[in-house]
C-alpha cells in the first residue's frame, strides 16, 4: 500500500512546482509588458504620429494620456498642431488614439480626427 501513496504525493509535488513556474514566468512577462510600456509607449506613438502627417509639420504634441490596454497593447491618446507645406501657421490640431505594442512598435489606429 506504501508504494500506491508515495507515487501521488510526489505528483502533488511536482504539480505544484510546475504551478510556481508557471506563475513566475507569467509574472515575469506582465513585468516586462509594464516596463517596457512606460519606457517605450509614448516614444512610439509620437513617432507614428509625426510620420502619419507625411511632409506636414507637426508641432506641440502632446501625449494627452498613455494606459495599459490589453496585453500586449498599450492605449496612448496624442494631439498636436499640423502646419502643411506652404502654410505660414497651424492649419488644424490632429489628434489620434493609437494602440501601440511597446517592444516591437506596431500601431494600430482606434481613432483620428
Amino acid at each position: 500500500m506504501e508504494n500506491r501513496t508515495e507515487p501521488a504525493a510526489g505528483h502533488r509535488r511536482s504539480s505544484r512546482r510546475w504551478l510556481g513556474a508557471v506563475a513566475a514566468v507569467v509574472g515575469v512577462l506582465l513585468a516586462g509588458w509594464i516596463v517596457a510600456g512606460f519606457l517605450r509607449a509614448d516614444t512610439v506613438a509620437r513617432d507614428y504620429f509625426a510620420h502619419a502627417h507625411g511632409s506636414a509639420t507637426v508641432a506641440n504634441v502632446q501625449s494627452d494620456g498613455m494606459t495599459p490596454g490589453v496585453p500586449p497593447f498599450w492605449q496612448v491618446q496624442i494631439s498636436g498642431d499640423v502646419t502643411e507645406a506652404g502654410r505660414a501657421g497651424p492649419a488644424y490640431q490632429s489628434s489620434m488614439r493609437l494602440w501601440v505594442e511597446p517592444i516591437t512598435g506596431f500601431v494600430i489606429v482606434m481613432g483620428a480626427g
